[in-house]
């Protein structure tokens, strides 16, 4: 078998793996949940119009503006937060996130023979600059 197909085979236990299926069925919700999809866009819309604001040189953005949008960006966030859909999402992002960490730092460990660092000296085998 080839590094390829390895590769293939990998990539199919992952795409199995319950995380990964826990994955799909949180981004179906995310996607559907039209609340939140209305949110999320006037939410990215905030951020994306305050970010052309702080373009601006000093002296020419709107200080009533930014704040107004600030403020907004703060409710919509609470908002989100709260919906089950998004929290879901979220925590399955974040368990993707660890799944495919894990997997990369084998990989590298059967490759190199080493780990990367974690920065938590319990799962170090050697010496890093977290240790001094």
């Amino acid at each position: 078998m080839t590094v390829t197909e390895h590769a293939q085979a990998l990539g199919e236990a992952i795409k199995n793996d319950p995380i990964m299926q826990r994955y799909r069925t949180a981004k179906q919700a995310y996607d559907t949940n039209q609340e939140l999809q209305q949110l999320m866009f006037e939410y990215n819309t905030q951020r994306r119009v305050l970010g052309e604001e702080f373009k601006k040189e000093p002296d020419q953005q709107n200080a009533t503006l930014i704040s107004l949008i600030r403020d907004r960006i703060d409710v919509l966030a609470k908002q989100i937060v709260v919906i089950e859909d998004y929290r879901q999402f979220s925590e399955a992002q974040q368990q993707v996130t660890e799944l495919m960490n894990q997997v990369n730092s084998e990989i590298q460990f059967a490759v190199f023979g080493t780990r990367p660092c974690t920065h938590d000296c319990s799962t170090c085998q050697s010496a890093c600059a977290s240790r001094e």
